[in-house]
């Protein structure tokens, strides 16, 4: 009784978090237009002082939402319907996974560290020892998460007898292939991994977090159209570069997949969460470019695009190689089905245009 109306409580409150948040960001515009046209002077102070507020708000939503999410996607209540043991998926899918988010948050953190405390003479080869340590625990931590999903894909996979693990594999290793090597290809920025960067970083993803809890509508077999919820990532994937947009992006596809679990498979996995939208960071990938150096609002709209249909192809192949089920052509159903990832990006991309023309909130954007 008491997980049903846990359960009961968290239904109740998202559509009004979604109305909430809509409520206000809609506030903040009209007074921006208006404090614009009547009081231009004061334009910058009102924008700085939206930004700060928007980021508490959406922290605070954030990790509101997670909490009840958390509760309600691994109660018994919730297990029971889908016929699941709750101690398995706390063990094998939330425990292992949270556990790779902090060693990742964790690496980041002492790469800045590395970096600020080095002396100026070794602060390159410290930096670089720092990342491969870190690299190398991270790998294990992934390599750890693996495991634990495939120990999982075995309590689950008579319910997907189609899923072909060989091919799901291989194109997981392809797409990652390459988001990286855009991400090394078009990356020109010279902005330091520092203190700084980490700090941007983190407001980017409690700020993206936050939104994606303002579905505008949810899919049935996961995924949604959210209010331009990878807005903030893209806007930090045009300012540090690619390497580190598609980095923080990981982090952020990893943070979704304690979200919303859809998980049944490690490479699944792979595509639906941190692959997917670690793809969303090489949407900087025109920012450095001289051609649209006076036009920012193109170089984002061209990133993305090219970071929406990489998102979309994750989604695809995992939808094609995994989930297939019934006497549907899987290809028809996984492109149709996971076409609202074009929804979800064009209105990123409008309101990211719209941002990108505005000089005064730009500059304040990138300090």
């Amino acid at each position: 009784m008491c997980n049903l109306l846990t359960n009961f409580a968290i239904d109740s409150f998202e559509p009004i978090a979604k109305w909430l948040a809509l409520g206000c960001a809609l506030a903040v515009l009209v007074a921006g237009v208006l404090v614009f046209f009547l009081k231009k002077d004061y334009f910058k102070k009102y924008a700085k002082l939206s930004l700060y507020s928007l980021f508490v708000f959406l922290l605070v939503l954030g990790i509101t939402c997670l909490v009840m999410e958390i509760c309600k996607k691994y109660s018994t209540a919730y297990a029971d319907e889908n016929g699941i043991d709750p101690s398995v998926i706390a063990k094998y899918l939330l425990i292992p996974i949270t556990c790779l988010l902090i060693t990742m948050l964790a690496s980041a953190i002492a790469i800045a560290l590395t970096q600020k405390k080095s002396k100026l003479d070794n602060v390159q080869k410290n930096v670089k020892t720092a990342i491969t340590v870190c690299g190398i625990i991270c790998v294990l931590a992934l390599v750890f998460v693996g495991v634990m999903l495939g120990v999982y894909f075995e309590t689950v996979k008579e319910w997907y007898p189609t899923l072909n693990q060989a091919v799901l594999y291989t194109s997981s290793a392809i797409v990652i292939a390459v988001v990286i090597a855009l991400a090394i290809i078009f990356d020109k920025s010279e902005k330091p991994f520092d203190t700084r960067c980490i700090a941007t970083a983190g407001i980017c993803v409690a700020m993206s977090f936050g939104l994606s809890y303002v579905k505008l509508w949810d899919m049935p077999q996961g995924g949604s159209v959210t209010l331009v919820s990878l807005l903030p990532i893209m806007i930090f994937s045009n300012i540090y570069g690619t390497k580190k947009g598609v980095f923080v992006c990981f982090l952020y596809g990893v943070l979704q997949s304690i979200q919303d679990p859809w998980i049944i498979h490690p490479a699944q996995f792979i595509l639906d969460y941190p692959i997917a939208f670690a793809s969303v960071g090489v949407a900087g990938m025109f920012a450095e470019f001289k051609a649209f150096k006076n036009l920012p609002q193109v170089s984002f709209m061209l990133g993305g695009v090219v970071a929406g249909c990489l998102r979309f192809i994750c989604h695809v192949l995992s939808g094609v190689f995994a989930f297939a089920t019934g006497d549907t052509n899987p290809w028809i159903f996984s492109l149709a089905y996971n076409s609202y990832v074009f929804i979800d990006i064009a209105l990123v991309i409008a309101v990211g245009m719209l941002v990108f023309s505005s000089k005064p909130l730009l500059k304040e954007l990138k300090k």
